[in-house]
């Protein structure tokens, strides 16, 4: 089952948008909310990818077009050079697959943990005696020993039921796990167990993890390289140490000074940003953070950023492509 965990490309995705039509009322006309917009992302083969922002910024969507489950409204997904549009859906499923954030609505409550495991060969046309086997072994490697095999998930706890859903995704040999913020619904004690779980199996299994969330403590655990959205659009991409290190975006730095500390008496930290978040149906002209901005100056307003590499790390803020000597 191991992998080669060379550090080429594996799937990249090239001006990516999704929009959605969203109702107004009975007799109003539907507006155009662009969930995604023009996103460019790599993801390296053995790498773990943290992808994350505030809610609603356009991270599950985005996990979506990633799985097959929602198509682009424009440009590519390529899954080693391979445009998934055109890959077969049951060659996709096993090639990607996910872990979702509630693992008490993830399973299915009238089927055993095997035959949940057991799900993805199904699809595949695995014969029944190979799929039971396979699935305890997948149980097992998650740590459900045999004897869990033919229990229904209400006689697991929340821990258990997300070691059911990682066995799922692993079941049929993915090179690619799409995980949709896969600890936040469980308790703090066993979040690092599960956190624990997938460092393991990428070890051991060579995997490749896009890992969605909004906690940035455990994105710091877990992830080798994080890219920062807001309201749709990639603002950041860097290795995990230099972002937590030196961030260059002043979104992704306002995200860093936000995080809770455990220490009494520090109360809620103020991250210096204008509270009122832009209204996702009219984006604001120029750079979207510049309204919420403590850096932006005269060319945010009007100017859309491009996202810019420069090696490792690619930014789209004008602090680094414009002359400036105020703030606006």
């Amino acid at each position: 089952m191991n992998k080669s965990a060379t550090m080429g490309t594996l799937l990249e995705m090239r001006g990516v948008t999704r929009t959605f039509q969203v109702s107004q009322g009975l007799f109003s006309k539907s507006r155009t909310l662009q969930a995604v917009d023009g996103v460019d992302l790599d993801v390296k083969r053995g790498e773990v990818l943290g992808i994350v922002g505030e809610s609603g910024c356009g991270k599950s969507t985005l996990a979506k077009m990633l799985l097959g489950l929602l198509p682009p409204s424009s440009g590519t997904i390529r899954l080693e050079g391979q445009d998934v549009s055109g890959l077969p859906r049951k060659e996709l499923a096993r090639r990607v697959q996910p872990v979702f954030q509630d693992p008490y609505s993830s399973l299915n409550p009238r089927r055993t943990l095997s035959s949940i495991v057991s799900l993805p060969l199904e699809v595949q046309g695995v014969r029944s005696d190979e799929r039971r086997e396979r699935s305890i072994a997948m149980l097992d490697k998650v740590g459900l020993p045999r004897r869990f095999a033919d229990n229904y998930p209400s006689q697991l706890s929340g821990g258990q039921r997300q070691r059911v859903a990682i066995a799922r995704a692993l079941v049929s040999n993915p090179e690619i796990v799409v995980c949709d913020e896969p600890t936040s619904a469980l308790d703090v004690s066993v979040q690092s167990q599960i956190l624990n779980l997938l460092m393991e199996l990428r070890r051991e299994l060579g995997l490749t993890y896009v890992f969605i969330s909004h906690n940035l403590a455990v994105v710091e655990h877990i992830a080798t390289r994080v890219a920062v959205m807001y309201l749709g659009r990639m603002v950041e991409q860097t290795t995990t140490a230099e972002l937590f290190r030196a961030p260059r975006h002043p979104y992704t730095e306002v995200l860093l000074a936000s995080v809770l500390t455990p220490e009494p008496g520090l109360g809620v930290p103020d991250a210096g940003m204008s509270a009122i978040a832009p209204d996702p149906l009219n984006p604001p002209p120029g750079c979207r953070f510049h309204p919420r901005c403590p850096k932006a100056f005269s060319p945010c307003t009007t100017q859309d950023p491009r996202l810019v590499a420069d090696g490792e790390a690619a930014v789209a803020c004008h602090l680094y492509t414009q002359p400036h000597t105020a703030a606006a």
